[in-house]
């Protein structure tokens, strides 16, 4: 798929990391950036969602939850993350990146049993820069610049369906795109001087479906199930260089691997919740090229998450500190790419809470993950990272009459 697979390689020996986004992890041959699981804020912040019920707030990891809304709703999210590592040279390096982190709306087409909706999501992000000094036979030196950037996302439209008061179902198709770049710029120094620049275009584009359920029949308990089976993409390979051989157009084919998601949740009290996410997709063996597996630097991601959240006070007059949600968890997993051959692990806590803006119609949803990835032992590098997440979500807010 690339053909600058030495390039990539050069992040496992001795390189300079002049810049890169939000993780030193995320980058191997073949690569299509660094995972990102899409929580909601209040996902986010308790560390599970598959099997959060929530009326207001729209659903980000299952759809069949949708069923339950009640009004048009529409949910937007954006973020910040940042990572600070070091290797074992005691090498400090510093990445953030903040985006868009996903977007919903919901309309009911029948009211708590038959819903549609459209959103987007990002499924990975990349930006990495290395430099790379190679000193050659003779006087010549041979400076090597890369830029990767770019990243996935799916746009999608759902249907989910009440058939039964205990149990829903939810359906819907989604369309995978994007563009990665590779720039790369050659200095050769030495008695003579020149320099050559190739730039490759990855573009990407290709459907899939995504199946999903829920079901709270048992006392106090909600189950939530998502599969994404595997989707094939396209992708349009565009070379850009001085040489028009080079430049030749090519198109191939790429299967993201099935995706599986778990989860429960288990109401304690009116307001005090608890729930459990798992996440699963086999990177290693499910992610091909042209129908084969691409290399040992993929890797089976997986996610856990557990938390606990205290949801606002039913009452309708009642201080502050009863109007917002607050909410815990702790989280374990693994990355989808190895790094030095090895299994990159992280673990981290979350938090977080939900301001009202208009009650029960609209609100703020806040987060906070503080955690720790990779190992110097094993990894080459380690790093602490932080994420922020800010989700608003609203039921027409524009249409409702404050006095109603």
């Amino acid at each position: 798929m690339r053909k600058i697979n030495y390039l990539i390689l050069l992040i496992l020996i001795s390189i300079y990391l002049a810049n890169a986004s939000e993780s030193i992890f995320g980058i191997s041959d073949k690569s299509l950036g660094f995972l990102q699981p899409s929580y909601s804020s209040s996902g986010m912040a308790r560390s599970y969602e598959i099997a959060s019920k929530d009326s207001l707030q729209i659903n980000f990891r299952n759809f069949s939850l949708w069923s339950d809304i009640a009004n048009t709703t529409y949910t937007l999210k954006a973020g910040y993350n940042a990572a600070f590592s070091e290797d074992h040279s005691k090498a400090t390096y510093f990445n953030d990146f903040a985006n868009f982190q996903g977007g919903f709306i919901a309309a009911p087409l029948i009211k708590h049993k038959l819903v549609f909706g459209m959103g987007l999501q990002p499924i990975s992000f990349m930006e990495q820069r290395i430099i790379n000094t190679i000193d050659t036979p003779g006087d010549q030196t041979i400076n090597e610049h890369l830029l990767i950037k770019g990243g996935l996302s799916r746009a999608s439209i759902n249907f989910s369906y009440k058939f039964h008061p205990n149990i829903g179902i939810g359906l819907g198709y989604e369309y995978n795109f994007g563009k990665i770049t590779d720039k790369i710029r050659m200095e050769f120094i030495g008695t003579a001087e020149s320099t050559v620049n190739y730039n490759y275009d990855y573009c990407f584009y290709g459907g899939g479906f995504v199946l999903s359920a829920f079901t709270d029949a048992f006392n106090n308990f909600t189950f939530g199930l998502m599969i994404r089976p595997p989707a094939d993409v396209n992708v349009r390979i565009r070379p850009k260089s001085n040489s028009e051989e080079v430049n030749k157009s090519e198109l191939i084919n790429i299967t993201l691997p099935a995706e599986f998601n778990f989860g429960v949740e288990y109401r304690l009290s009116n307001r005090i919740v608890t729930g459990l996410d798992l996440i699963y997709q086999d990177w290693k063996n499910g992610y091909k090229v042209e129908g084969s597996k691409v290399n040992d630097y993929q890797d089976a991601f997986f996610r856990i998450g557990a938390g606990i959240e205290r949801k606002t006070s039913e009452k309708r007059f009642t201080k502050l500190s009863e109007k917002i949600d607050y909410r815990l968890g702790v989280f374990y997993g693994k990355l989808n790419q190895k790094s030095q051959m090895e299994s990159v692990n992280e673990y981290g806590l979350s938090l977080g809470f939900s301001l009202p803006l208009q009650r029960f119609r609209s609100r703020i949803d806040f987060a906070g993950i503080v955690g720790k990835r990779g190992n110097l032992s094993r990894n080459a590098f380690e790093e602490t990272f932080v994420s922020f997440g800010i989700t608003f979500c609203a039921s027409e807010i524009w249409f409702v009459n404050i006095d109603d």
